[in-house]
């Protein structure tokens, strides 16, 4: 379908579900109920907000954190090391050391308020948003992609010597 492609639907004969292609990537509509909406998009939001809002109700000090057991048993970081350090980071405003520390944590950290951001935009009007970019995150290729991104952040905290 072209952009600005406008799709009727008529479920029944007394709802008004209108779907609107604004791009090959980007669809909304306006679902008769609101609980639609809610469904669709409320979990993500409370799980993203969550994650925004953690950072500023607990300080980075009284994190209840045990010692990653790979780090124990290998004395090197998994994958994962300095991410919780680098989100808490960006929270407090400390860009310099997340980038320092794990790179991709600064992009994850970016998705998630991204993320957010586009789940209380569609609370907050009433639309479900779709978009086709979540079709391309479940593919084979993005797949690698992504794990090379892990990887690559993971050989950067190896080559700074960081644990």
């Amino acid at each position: 379908m072209r952009a600005g492609t406008r799709i009727s639907r008529r479920p029944s004969p007394n709802s008004h579900y209108t779907m609107h292609i604004i791009s090959p990537f980007l669809s909304w509509t306006r679902p008769d109920s609101y609980w639609d909406v809610v469904v669709a998009h409320l979990p993500l939001a409370l799980i993203t907000g969550i994650a925004l809002l953690l950072p500023h109700l607990i300080s980075s000090d009284s994190l209840p954190l045990q010692e990653c057991t790979f780090l124990s048993l290998t004395g090197y970081p998994c994958l994962f090391c300095g991410f919780t350090r680098s989100f808490w980071a960006i929270a407090e405003g400390d860009w310099a050391f997340a980038v320092n520390n794990a790179p991709l944590a600064c992009l994850t950290y970016i998705a998630t308020a991204l993320i957010f951001a586009w789940h209380i935009t569609a609370l907050l009007t009433g639309t479900r948003i779709v978009s086709g970019l979540f079709h391309l995150l479940k593919s084979f290729h993005a797949g690698w992609i992504i794990a090379a991104m892990f990887i690559l952040n993971w050989v950067y905290r190896l080559a700074l010597g960081l644990k």
